[in-house]
């Protein structure tokens, strides 16, 4: 965070610049571009070891593609350091040899920061890693790597990484390496209380799909201020459907007019000169054009949902029910987390008239 005097007055430039950024990153949105998507639906990028992804006229671009010539270590330091480019960032995917259950082959995801890239740069590449996982598979993904060097790309580095993550001691990680080995750790233990790729939370009869419970523990760590959640009534599950970082001027627009949702957003905002993360959520039912099936099961599981949240640790600041989107404005998000104070005023009570008493005898 950078503070400047400007005008006799201080100002947070570093916070003020991520602010407007975000809102023009979320207008835009970031997508994959039918080249990216027309390669990963093919059957080709099989034969690739190395798969580079960068962020390019606001889509998601395929970059290079390397094919494999020998075993996934032999292939590995000849392919991860020569698709990387000085202050670029980028997302590699790197094909391992090892397949999934359904005959995939797994990949190492890493995302490369230098750290001369652009500011703008970094915080756009960081925002949209939910949605090149999405794009790619999250199933395919067997580890990941952040990495700002190309020190820490090699056969080596991965190697240690892979390493370090399996030992059961902590204390040679970086507070932020500690607290995205907790998010991995409770991944890892939804994944084990799975069947069928079904689970439920806490409290929670209805089954959720893992994406969902892996998004809702990157909710309660902060990389993520944004959920939509859906309920799916034929499968009779709660399912992702929209997650981002947004501002509070997007929200309205996150709100759909044709069916109900669940929505979770991380309020940042200033209250009496204090800078607040307010937890809240919304749940929007666009009026009686729903199906009665749809608002009854909405309704039913809201409580129970609600509660469930609260046990995985998502603290809750306010609640709200809503028909539409004119009622996710900022200002209407502000007085729920903060509702007005309404003070009593203080009434003046009349005194009674004196009374005549008893007769009394004059002389």
């Amino acid at each position: 965070i950078k503070i400047i005097i400007e005008g006799g007055s201080f100002k947070l430039s570093y916070y003020n610049e991520y602010k407007s950024y975000l809102r023009m990153s979320h207008q835009t949105g970031i997508s994959a571009s039918e080249r990216l998507t027309a390669y990963l639906k093919g059957t080709s990028h099989a034969s690739d070891r190395c798969i580079k992804i960068i962020i390019e006229g606001e889509e998601l671009n395929l970059d290079q593609n390397r094919i494999a010539a020998g075993s996934w270590e032999s292939d590995w330091d000849r392919n991860m350091l020569a698709v990387v480019e000085d202050g670029s960032p980028c997302y590699i995917f790197y094909r391992l040899d090892l397949k999934n259950e359904d005959g995939q082959y797994k990949y190492v995801y890493a995302l490369y920061m230098p750290s001369d890239a652009q500011v703008r740069s970094k915080m756009l590449y960081a925002a949209t890693q939910a949605t090149i996982k999405r794009v790619f598979g999250d199933n395919r993904i067997h580890s990941e790597m952040y990495v700002s060097t190309t020190d820490e790309l090699t056969l080596q580095a991965y190697k240690n990484h892979e390493r370090s993550a399996n030992m059961s001691s902590e204390h040679l990680m970086t507070e932020a390496e500690r607290e995205l080995n907790e998010v991995s750790k409770n991944e890892a233990m939804m994944r084990a209380n799975m069947e069928n790729n079904r689970a439920t939370l806490p409290g929670l009869s209805l089954p959720v799909t893992q994406e969902l419970q892996q998004t809702l523990e990157k909710f309660k760590k902060g990389f993520i201020n944004y959920v939509q959640i859906k309920l799916d009534v034929d499968k009779e599950e709660l399912k992702l459907w929209d997650c981002s970082n947004i501002e509070v001027a997007d929200l309205a627009g996150k709100i759909t007019e044709d069916e109900p949702r669940y929505h979770l957003f991380n309020y940042n905002h200033t209250h009496e000169g204090e800078q607040l993360w307010s937890p809240v959520f919304l749940y929007s039912c666009p009026g009686y054009n729903v199906p009665v099936k749809q608002r009854m099961m909405y309704s039913s599981t809201k409580a129970s949902f609600l509660q469930s949240l609260e046990e995985i640790g998502i603290e809750l600041k306010a609640k709200t029910e809503i028909s539409d989107g004119s009622e996710a404005g900022q200002n209407d998000i502000y007085d729920l987390v903060h509702p007005q104070k309404h003070v009593s005023r203080a009434t003046f009570t009349k005194p009674k008239a004196p009374t005549k008493g008893g007769r009394r005898l004059i002389r």
